[in-house]
């Protein structure tokens, strides 16, 4: 249960509303003079069974508790949120995990200013002129938050103490450890440091280059509340608006070919920090773009980790493609579409970007499909002359070949596989146990679900405020789609946290604002509904699902009236209202609503 439910529940509205109005309460749908304006008959109604309340007066608005204190008090919905979760003696539950997680990041930060100040002092000398050799000057280090951990010294922990930073906070976070002794040491001695900023902009953590050549080479902060390896890609806060621009993000493994490419210009460039590319980067990806370049470091083409991630992140990819129920993209292919750029042999990006702009813009520019990659290098990585390695080439490839939703290029993969492996078509076939069907998880098997395990859809009528949530994955993926869902209103938002980031989709920097701040979880949810997998679609179809979504939820809305309006009509044979202009009033809600109803239904049909 969220917080927003657990408000809801324990509060009874009526009280609520009577700290600021004098409710009538002897009908089911107890009434008082509207407290948003000024009026002679009570036209301001409160719904107990439903928690909601409704003007049917001038206002002509409603919605449940939070959205009346909102209201009322002139309130934030984080504000309100908290205010009620007070009064109804309830701690957010996010709180202590907030409390954790800013320490954290405040811990970071007063060690990043504490290392770029190292960096730029005097004994930073050597450090920036190995980066000045690699085309890093003082400005551009300061600019992508490099700093210097010296080795011999150990200060960082005193100076985290003098900022206020509690030692609890500064070894989660995996600036300092303690000795057997009980004194503190710095984590990151003799090494250049890397701040890693979340979406969000935050510092979550550092990653750490050894100046002596000694290994390992690179050193990151540990797994904590706010720093999660595998989730995060360096440079992300960087790119994301280049991302958004060119249509493609182009993943790289290493700290200084991102740094290298954003002072090049190529603004749409993340990186992995030194591993593998995960399925979770490429579904935080997914939000901005629906095509990813996978910019392998020469040496690295043929390592077996790196093919067993590009194989789990087809498999992911193909996986939820299925289970989104979308249609395929050109092709055949699942809506996002991972390719892989090859370099020049012993070069890595940071070289290629700087000595050849050219050569970077070619290589990303005609990257090979993920599949056609792994076909083209599978000789490189099998023995291919030996019935093992046949086997291990078939048993890696072929069903990721059957994932191919297109019938036709999955059968032209088949063949090219075939011909690779130097067998013929049905021998290959003969070889697999189900050489037509696609393959599905066994217990035990790793990497990505089965389609059937994750949601059918995102407009399933059986998940809560689907419409709603298609909706604001919608404008929150694709900016240019967000006047065509102002025909909308705040209040045809059943759930109050899409209610808030509905009102703020108005406002970008007030967005932005919110999905930092994270009040009443409207930042998690931002999140979530920026990495949602969406069906694949073109422009018109896109703004064709926001009209269709706004339909939708004005029809949703018009029917909640309908019930409410029931609610104030008295028994049979009884006039509407003992007071003409009340009478009057609700009569023509009544036809109003009728009309708008039954003019939505005849545009649906």
């Amino acid at each position: 249960m969220t917080l927003v439910d657990d408000v809801k529940q324990r509060l009874d509205i009526v009280q609520v509303v009577s700290q600021y109005a004098d409710l009538d309460t002897r009908s089911r749908a107890p009434k008082a003079l509207c407290p948003f304006h000024v009026e002679r008959t009570p036209s301001f109604v409160v719904f107990p069974d439903s928690g909601t309340w409704r003007c049917f007066g001038a206002c002509s608005v409603g919605g449940d508790v939070i959205a009346f204190v909102m209201r009322k008090e002139n309130l934030g919905f984080g504000e309100a949120l908290r205010r009620l979760a007070d009064q109804a003696g309830i701690k957010e539950p996010t709180q202590e995990r907030r409390r954790e997680t800013d320490a954290l990041v405040e811990a970071n930060e007063a060690a990043a200013s504490y290392f770029s100040a190292l960096l730029a002092a005097p004994g930073g000398a050597g450090p920036r002129g190995y980066l000045a050799g690699r085309g890093i000057d003082e400005a551009a280090a300061k600019r992508r938050g490099l700093g210097l951990s010296p080795s011999g010294i150990e200060t960082l922990a005193d100076h985290l103490k003098a900022k206020g930073v509690s030692a609890g906070a500064a070894q989660t976070a995996g600036l300092v450890r303690q000795g057997r002794d009980g004194s503190w040491h710095d984590m990151f001695r003799g090494r250049l440091t890397f701040e890693i900023h979340d979406r969000r902009g935050r510092i979550v953590g550092f990653g750490a280059r050894t100046l002596d050549g000694s290994e390992p080479k690179y050193i990151n902060s540990p797994r904590s509340a706010v720093f999660d390896k595998s989730r995060l890609l360096y440079g992300l806060d960087w790119a994301a608006d280049g991302v958004r621009a060119s249509g493609t993000a182009v993943v790289v493994e290493g700290y200084m070919d991102v740094i290298a490419a954003h002072e090049a210009g190529f603004g749409n460039v993340v990186a992995s920090m030194g591993t593998a590319i995960t399925a979770e980067q490429v579904a935080v990806l997914r939000g901005l773009t629906e095509t990813v370049v996978l910019a392998l470091d020469s040496d690295a083409a043929g390592q077996a980790a790196t093919r067993n991630s590009l194989t789990t992140v087809w498999n992911a990819v193909h996986a939820e493609g299925a289970a989104a129920g979308g249609r395929p993209a050109e092709g055949g292919r699942s809506g996002l579409a991972i390719s892989v750029a090859r370099l020049d042999s012993g070069k890595d990006p940071d070289e290629v970007i700087r000595s050849d702009p050219a050569a970077w813009r070619t290589a990303v520019s005609s990257a090979a499909p993920l599949l056609e990659y792994l076909l083209q290098t599978a000789p490189a990585t099998h023995d291919l002359s030996s019935p093992q390695g046949k086997a291990a080439a078939t048993e890696e490839l072929f069903p990721l070949i059957t994932r191919v939703e297109n019938t036709y290029e999955q059968d032209q993969y088949l063949t090219r596989l075939a011909a690779t492996l130097g067998v013929t078509l049905e021998q290959l076939r003969a070889s697999t146990a189900r050489p037509a069907a696609r393959r599905r998880r066994r217990p035990g098997d790793r990497g990505a679900p089965a389609a059937g395990e994750t949601s059918a859809s995102a407009l399933d009528p059986a998940s809560v405020n689907a419409i709603e949530d298609h909706l604001l994955a919608l404008v929150l993926q694709h900016d240019e789609l967000r006047e065509y869902a102002m025909g909308a209103a705040d209040e045809q938002f059943r759930d109050p946290v899409n209610g808030a980031i509905f009102t703020l989709l108005g406002d970008s920097a007030r967005l932005d604002d919110a999905a930092r701040a994270g009040e009443g979880g409207v930042a998690e949810k931002i999140e979530r509904l920026r990495a949602r997998r969406l069906p694949p679609m073109d422009q018109r179809d896109k703004v064709s699902a926001v009209s269709d979504c706004v339909r939708r939820l004005h029809q949703r809305h018009i029917q909640m009236l309908k019930a409410e309006e029931s609610k104030m009509l008295p028994e049979s044979g009884q006039p509407l209202s003992s007071d003409p202009d009340e009478a009057e009033a609700l009569a023509t809600l009544i036809v109003e609503s009728t009309m708008r109803l039954r003019d939505l239904f005849a545009r649906r049909s």
